[in-house]
């Protein structure tokens, strides 16, 4: 039996999924008819997504959505709302006044800054558990899904592989990495994900990790960006000022059980003091941190030596 794959491209990230059974084929196809519905659902790169539809008319009244969607939300609001969380839902209309990574990226004026900060705050996201419906407290309020989205896909393809008895799978959603079972195309049967060295360009690995029945996903500073007289600015933004996070960091790789939970922390996280990422690490128990700084130091939590390989 040899490992079937399947490659394609959906909201905006390029998908590489591959599975060991003896029938490739249906599971494949079911795989990009589910990716496809979540594009539909979720997608802030679909205008005619179920959340398109909800950034463009909850601040009108409460919108009742798909359950799924409706707790994708709720989990992204938790966890926006935490004290000092750098993960914000709501931070759709910055992202948009900077576009950072298009070719019409800009430094807002304090005005339009000014005028986006008063409608990002997560506080106004209104949620009704028993209807499953959305609204927003102020006009010009979004929802982006962005920092959450593709780990909970990512968990969501792995729950089908494992209804359909898949023993081994790797899913990677652009980057976001989530690994089923062992790898039995490697000589000892391990999985090997290769952490990008942010000093350098795509394809340099700063160490090799073996990680079976795991997620690893990264956020980092080190792609997108917009350089204007010799100043860079990146694509991830303080809630407080509108501006990115002031922070030495250049990347953060959060490793856990659930691709969601990977995803979350990583934005959640970033640019936070590595003493306080190590505190949060033991506290919750269940993720490892990797973290890449400006002048080539790497700091990782205790947990990770167990999945190092090999590092610079």
């Amino acid at each position: 039996m040899k490992y079937s794959e399947l490659f394609t491209s959906l909201m905006g990230t390029k998908i590489h999924i591959k599975v060991l059974h003896d029938s490739p084929g249906e599971i494949l196809k079911k795989c990009n008819k589910l990716l496809d519905e979540y594009n539909r659902r979720y997608s802030i790169y679909n205008n005619d997504s179920e959340l398109m539809y909800v950034n463009s008319n909850a601040h009108i009244h409460p919108i009742k959505v798909n359950n799924d969607l409706f707790e994708l939300i709720k989990l992204g609001k938790m966890h926006s709302v935490d004290e000092n969380s750098n993960l914000n839902v709501c931070i759709g209309p910055i992202v948009k006044l900077w576009n950072i990574g298009f070719h019409n990226a800009k430094i807002p004026s304090n005005k339009e800054l000014y005028e986006k900060l008063n409608i990002i705050n997560p506080t106004d996201l209104i949620l009704d558990k028993e209807n499953k419906t959305i609204f927003f407290n102020k006009k010009g309020m979004e929802i982006d899904l962005g920092a959450v989205a593709k780990g909970y896909f990512a968990d969501k393809i792995l729950e089908y592989l494992k209804s359909e008895n898949v023993l081994s799978a790797i899913i990677n959603l652009g980057g976001n990495i989530l690994t089923h079972g062992f790898n039995l195309e490697s000589p000892d049967i391990n999985w090997k994900i290769g952490l990008q060295d942010a000093q350098l360009t795509r394809g340099n690995h700063i160490m090799m990790l073996e990680i079976n029945d795991l997620s690893i996903v990264t956020s980092g500073i080190y792609e997108r960006k917009l350089i204007i007289n010799d100043k860079s600015y990146h694509h991830i933004f303080d809630s407080k000022t509108g501006y990115p996070i002031e922070t030495d960091m250049t990347s953060l790789s959060i490793i856990s059980k659930k691709s969601v939970d990977c995803e979350i922390w990583s934005s959640k996280l970033f640019g936070k003091s590595f003493d306080e990422i190590e505190k949060i690490c033991l506290s919750e128990k269940h993720i490892e941190a990797i973290a890449q700084y400006k002048n080539g130091e790497v700091k990782f939590t205790k947990g990770v030596h167990k999945y190092i390989l090999w590092r610079k």
